[in-house]
């Protein structure tokens, strides 16, 4: 049920949605920039309606008569890649389409952990709900025995006012918790991409105790894995963007050549255009050398190279925080063990006790009041052992996330 739920999630959750879309958006600039190898080529046409100078000698008109000039030609130009500016920009496109890959991964790995552990903290919250309308029945029990005895001058009153206190004290919990299992479930409808108030999930509670979460654990993980966390794989890209940026910022200081071409006609009869047409054509070189820019380029170069050593800088904080986190995620989880273990004896003893004061209760040698007390610090034992299963489990899945592990799987 928690991978159906984690697949419904991947193909609703609208962040991850975006992302998948700037993958799109950044995969159009290679294209773009891949067209700068192409040559340009422009179709012209024009007609235009025209009177000489009376005062023009060497007009080939005379009389000043108006006449109609019609033109179509082609025109191509090509930019030699002389400095890989464009090879460049290309690389720099395509490490930013990597980069958003990444950030996809980042997204998509970021959503599987906040859907699982979301799933499970709603799992521990219908099992308290279910534990704690049961301590509530039984505080209602004992309230009224004691009120009982207190009307039949057995007791005084002290035992009542206990008794009102613990189910007082029970009526808090169980509010507390029905409000967080219904934003809890609305968290995990916001995950989904689904409205709130249409919304209902009841996760499996069956196997949540479980003594099996050692086996989940890779064991001897190599440091070599974190190269596979998407925040690093992303911070990689972003470095060589930044590079391409920089290579891209210095070849505005060298000169632009472009190769340039034109061929077409031009001539005053439209109706036998080709034949009484004359041909023009010229092919040259263009050299477009930076002369007074020259400050403008150097701040852009200063930018460029400032912006990748930022983005160095950035890529060490995140391996960083990388070995941060996975250490933190570990100790949690090997802390949180070692309590679990401690719960589950304090449940067991509880449940021993439990088990005694029933069979005497059902001997008849304890009464009722005493039977439901250890009911209820037997259910608060449970309740605390869900909490920490809870707690291991978040513990695993920060491990898995940390580790940049369940992307496939």
């Amino acid at each position: 049920k928690l991978n159906n739920t984690i697949k419904t999630a991947l193909d609703n959750n609208l962040n991850y949605k975006i992302a998948i879309k700037n993958i799109q958006i950044a995969q159009t600039y290679v294209g773009q920039n891949q067209s700068a190898l192409l040559p340009t080529i422009n179709a012209t046409y024009s007609s235009t309606r025209n009177q000489p100078s009376k005062n023009a000698s060497n007009s080939p008109f005379s009389n000043s008569q108006i006449y109609n000039l019609h033109q179509v030609g082609l025109s191509a130009s090509y930019e030699l890649d002389v400095w890989h500016q464009i090879q460049n920009s290309i690389n720099q496109a395509k490490a930013n389409v990597n980069l958003s890959k990444a950030d996809a991964d980042v997204v998509k790995l970021t959503l599987i952990s906040n859907v699982a552990q979301t799933y499970f903290q709603l799992a521990a919250l219908n099992l308290s709900i279910e534990n704690f309308t049961q301590q509530l029945e039984a505080a209602k029990e004992i309230l009224k025995l004691n009120e009982d005895k207190y009307k039949s001058g057995l007791i005084n009153i002290e035992p009542v006012e206990d008794a009102k206190t613990q189910l007082e004290n029970i009526k808090t919990v169980l509010n507390n918790l029905i409000k967080q299992k219904q934003l809890t479930q609305n968290t995990l409808a916001y995950y989904l991409g689904k409205y709130p108030e249409d919304f209902s999930l009841n996760p499996n509670t069956k196997d949540f105790i479980v003594d099996t979460y050692a086996k989940l654990i890779p064991p001897q993980i190599p440091s070599s894995i974190l190269t596979q966390r998407p925040d690093v794989k992303e911070a990689m890209y972003n470095v060589l963007s930044y590079a391409y940026a920089q290579k891209q910022a210095l070849a505005n200081f060298f000169p632009v050549f472009n190769l340039t071409a034109n061929y077409g006609y031009a001539s005053t009869n439209l109706s036998n255009f080709i034949e009484n047409a004359s041909n023009v054509w010229n092919f040259g070189l263009n050299i477009l050398a930076p002369l007074f820019n020259y400050k403008k380029n150097t701040s852009i170069y200063e930018r460029s190279k400032l912006q990748y050593e930022q983005a160095v800088l950035n890529y060490r904080n995140t391996v960083i925080n990388a070995f941060k986190e996975v250490d933190n995620a570990l100790a949690s989880y090997k802390k949180d063990s070692q309590a679990l273990i401690s719960y589950q004896k304090n449940y067991q003893s509880a449940k021993n006790l439990y088990d005694i004061y029933k069979a005497q209760y059902e001997a008849g040698t304890v009464d009722y009041i005493t039977y439901l007390n250890y009911k209820i610090n037997l259910l608060n034992a449970y309740y605390n052992l869900i909490n920490q299963n809870l707690l291991v489990k978040e513990d695993v899945i920060s491990i898995y996330n940390a580790l940049g592990m369940g992307l496939s799987n």
